[in-house]
C-alpha cells in the first residue's frame, strides 16, 4: 500500500512544473549570436558595458538557490587574437574558433588559481562549450567551501564567452544544481 502511494505521488509530482525561466544573453555588437539559458529562477540580471566587453550578473538579486551567475562577453584585441587564438591554433592545428581557447586563457589567468583545488575540465574542443569546475575550501584561514563552475565558448574569431557560477557553503545537491544550470546553456548562431 505504501509503495503504491509513493509511486502515485511521484507520478503526480512529475507533472508539477518548476519555476523555469528563459534568459537571453547577447553582446550588442554580436546580435546574430545568442547565449540562451533555460533554468530555474536565478533572479534578475544586471547588464554592464565594459569597454568592448559586455557583462551580465545576478549578484545583486540572486534566485532561490543563492547561486551567483555571470556571463562575460570578452572582446579580444588584435594582440589577444594573435596570442590566444592564432598561436594555439597553429601549435595544435586547431580550428579557427574553439571553446578550448577561452578555457585555456581563463583557467591560466584566474585570480583564484592559487587557492583552487579539485579542478576538473570536460567538453570537446569542437563543441559549443567546454567546462571547468574548482573548489575553494578556505580564504585567509576562513573556511568557505565555495564551488565555482564555468562554461566557455567562442564567437567568431574575436570574442570569448565566460559563464561563471559560484556558491558559498556548497553542498553536493548545490553542485548538482549548478551542473544542471551549466548544461542548460545553449549557443544559438
Amino acid at each position: 500500500m505504501k509503495f503504491g502511494l509513493i509511486t502515485i505521488t511521484l507520478f503526480l509530482m512529475s507533472f508539477i512544473t518548476k519555476d523555469v525561466k528563459s534568459y537571453v544573453f547577447k553582446h550588442p555588437k554580436k546580435k546574430k549570436v545568442t547565449v540562451l539559458l533555460e533554468s530555474e529562477n536565478l533572479g534578475k540580471f544586471k547588464k554592464e558595458k565594459r569597454g568592448g566587453d559586455f557583462y551580465y550578473s545576478n549578484l545583486s538579486n540572486l534566485g532561490k538557490n543563492n547561486i551567483n551567475c555571470s556571463v562575460l562577453f570578452y572582446k579580444l584585441n588584435k594582440d589577444e587574437i594573435t596570442n590566444l587564438v592564432e598561436m594555439p591554433k597553429m601549435i595544435m592545428g586547431g580550428p579557427d574558433t574553439s571553446p578550448a581557447y577561452p578555457l585555456a586563457y581563463f583557467s591560466n589567468y584566474s585570480k583564484l588559481k592559487k587557492i583552487e583545488s579539485n579542478n576538473s575540465q570536460w567538453g570537446k574542443p569542437d563543441g559549443d562549450f567546454m567546462y571547468r569546475q574548482a573548489d575553494i575550501k578556505e580564504i585567509q584561514g576562513q573556511k568557505i567551501n565555495q564551488k565555482h563552475m564555468y562554461a566557455y565558448s567562442m564567437i567568431d574569431g574575436d570574442m570569448f564567452v565566460n559563464i561563471h557560477l559560484s556558491k558559498i557553503n556548497c553542498k553536493a545537491k548545490d553542485s548538482t544544481k549548478m551542473k544542471a544550470i551549466l548544461d542548460g546553456f545553449k549557443l544559438i548562431k
